[in-house]
Parts: C-alpha cells; structure tokens; sequence
C-alpha cells in the first residue's frame, strides 16, 4: 500500500485547525437588562438632541420640529440659535411656537432676522408630546435653515 505523504506546510494548517476544533467553547453571556421600572431618579444635565435642519422651500418657508424623547425626559430651553446659509443678508423671520403638534397657538418667541440671530426663549418645560417648532417665512429657496437649542434637561437614571 503506498504512503500518503502530506506536505509540511499542509499538516501545520490540518494540526491548527484541529486544535481549533477541540478548544472549548465559552459562552457569550448577554449583559443584565435594567427594567424600566428601575429609572427613578431624574438628573439635571445639559440638554441633548436640540438640534434640527431643513431647507427652504420654494415659497420661503421652512419648519424644524423639536421636542424630548423618552420616559420622563423633560426639556427646559432657554435660548436658541438659529441660521439660514445667506446668514446677514437674509431677511427672513422666524417665529417659535410652542406645544402639541396638533395645537401649535403659543407663540415663544420671534426674530425678525431669520438669517442668524439668538433668541431668548419664553417657554415652559417640554414633555414627551409638546414640540418647539420654529418656522421661516421670506428665506432665501434653497437656503439650509438651522435649529440649535440651549438650556436644561431632565432624565431618568438608575440610583446607585
């Protein structure tokens, strides 16, 4: 019977591979997951998510909607940036209105210099549910308009 002869650089693949082959196996355990029950502490921190962008119609106008997301995260906003790309020379307005999508008739804020300007906001605290909506009228078409919110906000965490 003739002998099989395997090439070095073949058997040192074939051993690997078996080696492989008899190692045993660890299981890869899932992390703990933390009910949503545990969530109890609210926590101050800076707020996060406050930024939007849209572009300009061809009527001028253009909407950015804002608003928290998640159990018990509430939003104080106290300031807000806002922007177009002509920047100065835009003379657009941009008003801020305030609650349910479906209900927007508080007006928060206005500027009359749509192009860039900060705005003092005079609302109150955003829940799931209630919205910061600002909306320019007379921009430039095709301008990208911008949203950038400043202040507070609150979520839930996991005492310690």
């Amino acid at each position: 019977m003739a002998r099989v002869r395997i090439p070095w650089s073949m058997s040192r693949g074939v051993d690997a591979e078996r080696r492989r082959a008899l190692k045993p196996v660890t299981p890869r355990l899932r992390p703990a997951t933390v009910p949503i029950e545990d969530y109890v502490d609210p926590v101050r921190g800076p707020l996060q998510g406050g930024y939007g962008a849209a572009t300009v119609a061809a009527d001028g106008t253009a909407k950015i909607t804002l608003g928290p997301q998640g159990a018990g995260t509430v939003w104080y906003p106290q300031s807000a940036a806002i922007a177009t790309t002509t920047g100065a020379n835009d003379a657009s307005t941009c008003t801020f209105f305030v609650g349910p999508l479906a209900l927007l008739t508080y007006t928060g804020s206005q500027s009359y210099a749509g192009g860039g300007d900060n705005v003092g906001l005079a609302v109150p605290a955003l829940f799931p549910g209630t919205f910061l909506v600002a909306q320019w009228s007379g921009a430039k078409t095709g301008d990208l308009a911008t949203l950038t919110l400043y202040g507070q906000q609150d979520v839930l965490a996991v005492p310690p």
